[in-house]
């Protein structure tokens, strides 16, 4: 069919194409090159040269030459020996290919490798030129060299391709770990939002694009960039409960029309922001832009973008949330503190020294904010003492302690008896305070002339008075302030003969607790008065606060405590 010479020459031209693999792409270029060797050194005319992509089956047109017509594509599996149209039914290496070609006197040399088709080439067979003119064994070994060379060839395409998107994952991580700063750095979540879409739409090239963030249960639009359907996302977009958004087998959905979260869009694709035990909200966008100003579908390399961005955009949205808490968190502390400070401008800074009495108080909140009161008033041979505990603790409490505090000192200023102060008291905190708001209290004035005690207990733990005759209690004998509109006081007296002393406290004395949740109780303290009841006031209760501090020894303190004492000193 054609000399040894002529042979080699081709030989050689395939050996230099060999070379530049690497320096030359596996399409056209490369086809064009081949098909030109074979015809210049054979005998062959014209032809062409079919290859096939990876990803595709069909053999697809790469180059030719001639005014043959060659189709754009082969369907046909390529035979395993040479093909030709008018070959003798005796030759068993080659076989029919016929309807492709017109006309259709052609060679075709199959490119293959094992069981893998490449290509083949199709070579228009010279006038007087038949299948038995053919040497089959010269056409194999030349498909098996064109072979390794297309093989060379599609390795060195996809070593480059490879290559590329290497360097274009590579490009992609710097640019999330950039992105992944950018929107760290921002604590304020309207601006983080605004950042996370502005980076959405980039990074997709999308033209809209919506943060949902999880709230009571729902997603709730956050902000958005064009318009959405609606400012929730239905309760079916849970991923616990639906598969609409989250599917089981991929955390995202992509699609159009009217399962779509924006109106009219073209096509869509929404992420869930995981943190690391819940979805804390969704990351929508819409309508992919392409180069030529249209719009398209979002491929599998913009969901894995997508996701690697919902990644960053959990941890800002996380960061942001916890700066929000510690602003708030510093804003309430400030505000405690505040009222804390107002809380001790009510509390008296020390005992009032008072003619003929001796007092002493003790005060420990619980909390930054106490619920307990105390208060002294001096009128002119008699010393009234207020010992409250209100409901509740920290603001509210301090609150209602500011209110009482108030209208105490209006209703002693008006010289009132103590059954109506408690009385008309209790009609105020009524009014003001909320429903479940009350205040125990015990009101006691001790006159020292007649040597009398007058006192209230609303619903208060009892005091304590030791006299000449032993120990009393004070008993309650009324409802707390606050819970009945129209409950009426009555003060009762007693006699306090000079020397005789008075307890009154908070219930946060009595029902400290210790390690194995025991309380006080009233048995220690009134073990504590009987014993030291000749010692100065400071001295009872300095032993009353060491012995409650040794019972309490490593237990946290729930109550707040409170204590005055007042001995009615002797002639």
């Amino acid at each position: 069919m054609f000399s040894p010479e002529k042979f080699s020459l081709l030989l050689r031209d395939l050996q230099q194409l060999d070379r530049t693999v690497g320096r030359s792409d596996a399409g056209a270029t490369q086809g064009a090159t081949i098909l030109s060797a074979v015809l210049e050194h054979t005998p062959f005319e014209f032809g062409a040269i079919y290859l096939r992509d990876s990803r595709d089956p069909v053999l697809r047109l790469a180059a030719r030459h001639g005014q043959d017509h060659f189709p754009e594509s082969l369907s046909n599996e390529c035979p395993a020996h040479v093909m030709l149209h008018d070959f003798d039914a005796e030759a068993a290496s080659l076989s029919l290919f016929a309807r492709e070609f017109d006309p259709p006197a052609h060679a075709l040399i199959p490119l293959r490798r094992a069981r893998e088709e490449y290509g083949v080439l199709a070579l228009r067979l010279p006038q007087g030129l038949g299948a038995k003119d053919l040497d089959t064994h010269l056409l194999e070994a030349l498909s098996s060299y064109i072979t390794t060379i297309v093989i060379n060839q599609r390795l060195a395409s996809d070593m480059r391709d490879g290559d590329f998107q290497l360097k274009f994952r590579l490009w992609e991580l710097e640019a999330l770990y950039d992105i992944g700063l950018s929107i760290a750095s921002t604590l304020d979540l309207d601006q983080l939002a605004d950042e996370i879409l502005v980076r959405t739409i980039s990074l997709l090239n999308a033209r809209r694009a919506a943060l949902f963030l999880r709230k009571d249960g729902r997603f709730v639009l956050h902000s958005s960039f064009g318009e959405v359907r609606s400012t929730f996302l239905d309760e079916e977009l849970d991923p616990s409960s639906s598969r609409r958004l989250f599917e089981e087998a991929s955390p995202l959905q992509m699609g159009s029309g009217a399962d779509c979260v924006f109106p009219d869009c073209e096509s869509f694709v929404a992420l869930p922001i995981r943190s690391n035990t819940e979805v804390i909200g969704v990351l929508a966008a819409a309508d992919r832009e392409q180069r030529d100003g249209g719009v398209g579908a979002f491929e599998q390399n913009d969901v894995r973008l997508l996701s690697l961005f919902a990644n960053q955009v959990a941890i800002a949205l996380e960061n942001a949330r916890l700066h929000r808490e510690a602003l708030e968190k510093q804003s309430m502390e400030r505000e405690l503190e505040l009222a804390a400070t107002i809380q001790r401008d009510i509390l008296p800074r020390s005992v009032p020294a008072v003619e003929g009495f001796e007092l002493s108080s003790f005060s420990r909140p619980a909390k930054q904010l106490g619920g307990d009161y105390h208060t002294f008033f001096d009128q002119q041979g008699a010393l009234s003492i207020c010992v409250a505990d209100v409901s509740g603790k920290s603001v509210p409490a301090a609150v209602l302690v500011s209110a009482l505090h108030a209208a105490l000192q209006l209703l002693f200023d008006e010289g009132r008896d103590l059954g109506e102060i408690a009385t008309e008291l209790n009609k105020h905190i009524h009014r003001w305070s909320s429903e479940n708001k009350f205040i125990t209290l015990i009101l006691a004035t001790v006159d020292r002339e007649l040597g009398a005690l007058r006192y209230v207990n609303a619903g208060h733990n009892p005091g304590y008075v030791i006299g000449p005759d032993g120990l009393h209690k004070l008993h309650s004998h009324g409802l707390p302030i606050g819970i009945m509109p129209n409950s009426i006081y009555k003060a009762q007296t007693r006699s306090f003969a000079p020397g005789s002393l008075m307890l009154i406290y908070s219930d946060g004395i009595t029902e400290a607790e210790n390690l194995a949740d025991e309380e006080f109780g009233y048995d220690a303290l009134e073990q504590i008065l009987t014993t030291r009841r000749s010692e100065s006031c400071n001295s009872i209760r300095d032993a009353i606060a060491a012995a409650i501090d040794e019972f309490t020894l490593g237990a946290p303190q729930y109550d707040d405590q409170t204590m005055v004492l007042l001995r009615l000193k002797s002639e």
